[in-house]
């Protein structure tokens, strides 16, 4: 499993490749490595824990069951947080069903945000691989600079150097009003 850890961790293609096909060390590295983000995405959406497991688990056991259906072109981490998304959706409409009109205008204007957060995303994932993972412990895992250069064995300079390198790449991409969005996506998704 370690083996295929490593090549899921640096090639996203053969990653989506073997879930596809129905590997079960790739759907083991996915549920390991998005698995509690996907929690904290439903948790905003939902108000419980609970009800946010149990909406990613059913996310998962659809991909296990019919293995992945993704088309080409579209990033893995956007197919799930649709997929999350989608799920929440329809949890609260069976769930709060008189809830009517007013939660239709929510969910817009969550959809709208769901799209900036794919934006913040593919932004993320395209920072080099350490800063991605810096900045994902940091921010996403609210980990201490010291934890994370604990858990990475580094140095606690070199986290604070791939933080800055990470934020200076974003705020190349980002306008003022994103930047602030970004900080909020962020924030959301740590509850």
């Amino acid at each position: 499993f370690m083996k295929e850890c490593d090549i899921y961790e640096h090639d996203i293609h053969v990653l989506i490749s073997d879930l596809k096909s129905g590997q079960e060390s790739a759907f083991d590295y996915l549920f390991v490595t998005r698995y509690k983000e996907l929690c904290r995405f439903a948790r905003a959406f939902v108000g419980s824990y609970e009800a946010a497991e149990d909406i990613v688990q059913d996310v998962f056991i659809k991909i296990w069951e019919n293995n992945l259906r993704i088309s080409n072109g579209v990033s893995l981490d956007s197919y799930l947080y649709v997929a999350v998304r989608n799920g929440c959706v329809s949890y609260i409409r069976r769930v709060k069903p008189s809830e009517g009109l007013e939660v239709i205008a929510e969910r817009e204007v969550e959809e709208t945000l769901l799209e900036d957060w794919k934006f913040v995303w593919d932004a993320v994932e395209e920072l080099p691989e350490r800063c991605r993972l810096v900045l994902k412990l940091v921010v996403l895992e609210d980990m201490k600079y010291a934890e994370v250069a604990e858990r990475l064995d580094i140095s606690i300079n070199t986290v604070k150097g791939q933080m800055k390198i990470a934020y200076r790449e974003l705020r190349k991409k980002f306008s003022t009003g994103q930047l602030v969005l970004l900080y909020g996506l962020f924030r959301l998704n740590r509850y």
